[in-house]
């Protein structure tokens, strides 16, 4: 090949690397919980917000449902999914790679209580951590939240199937499920129809500092400085408090000022990394509560 044929076919190469389309990152998700999983959205939306916020396309596919510990050892193992979000505790954060943002500023920890309608009365009474440790609730098996109400000796009954929880709460035969309060609202609005006796009351909140993160494998470093990198500039500019406060599973939450009349029952989460900054109103906000 002569040197001026090759000039051509360099310039050929580099104009078509500017030419041709440039492909983003394929992320793999699990799907939702169920067909009633309201909140899924709101985390694949987040996902597509850090992305445009660092001009990077994004395709998102999805695998099947999976309980949580399977789904954090599939991730472990880069197998199925790259990419989960779940509430944390210092063990996940050492076996996993993870984005320390918090996915919904700490309102994850503020739990309202999903039940049937014959428990508001007994839930109206209650205004104490002894008091409510008198009624048993419905938990997610391998859920951290677990682990943090049995070590503040409250009754759970824990159970791997997210849907069997609102039955048991409708049933009785827990007596509520307490829910993350970004949660609940949507969660019980799904099932209308085929739970219109179940509600939510958010008169009482239980509260612990539990962040939400979003979770992959150790050495997926790309992906975790993508999402860090869009999330903090979704945060900087803004546009992180108004997808939250427009998403249809956290715009009722809004404005945080109207919960201050509902009462507080705090409890602590030995589970968290003692050095993580709770109160940093960059990544955390505060319901209106009283104490």
């Amino acid at each position: 090949m002569s040197l001026n044929t090759m000039h051509h076919v360099l310039i050929l190469i580099f104009g078509l690397i500017f030419i041709l389309p440039s492909y983003g990152q394929t992320l793999k998700v699990r799907g939702a919980q169920s067909e009633f999983d309201s909140t899924h959205d709101y985390y694949i939306g987040l996902i597509k917000l850090a992305y445009e916020k660092i001009d990077k396309p994004v395709d998102i596919t999805f695998a099947p449902y999976m309980v949580q510990q399977r789904a954090l050892n599939e991730l472990k193992a880069g197998r199925l999914i790259d990419i989960y979000w779940a509430g944390t505790d210092s063990e996940r954060e050492s076996a996993l790679g993870f984005v320390p943002i918090p996915l919904v500023k700490g309102l994850l920890g503020y739990r309202v209580f999903t039940a049937h309608k014959r428990a508001i009365e007994k839930l109206k009474k209650i205004s104490t951590l002894e008091q409510l440790k008198q009624h048993r609730l419905c938990q997610g098996s391998h859920w951290p939240d677990t682990d943090i109400m049995i070590a503040a000796g409250l009754n759970v009954m824990p159970n791997t199937i997210y849907e069997n929880m609102f039955k048991q709460a409708y049933s009785g035969r827990c007596f509520a499920f307490p829910r993350g309060i970004n949660e609940a609202h949507s969660e019980v609005i799904s099932r209308n129809q085929t739970m219109p006796d179940l509600i939510v009351y958010d008169k009482l909140i239980l509260k612990y500092p539990f962040p939400m993160y979003f979770f992959t494998r150790k050495n997926n470093h790309e992906l975790i400085t993508n999402l860090a990198n869009g999330l903090n500039k979704a945060i900087e500019d803004g546009s992180f408090d108004k997808y939250m406060k427009t998403h249809s599973s956290t715009k009722h939450l809004f404005p945080l000022s109207k919960w201050q009349s509902s009462s507080v029952i705090h409890i602590d989460n030995p589970f968290l990394d003692p050095s993580r900054n709770i109160t940093d109103p960059k990544y955390w906000v505060s319901l209106g509560i009283k104490n």
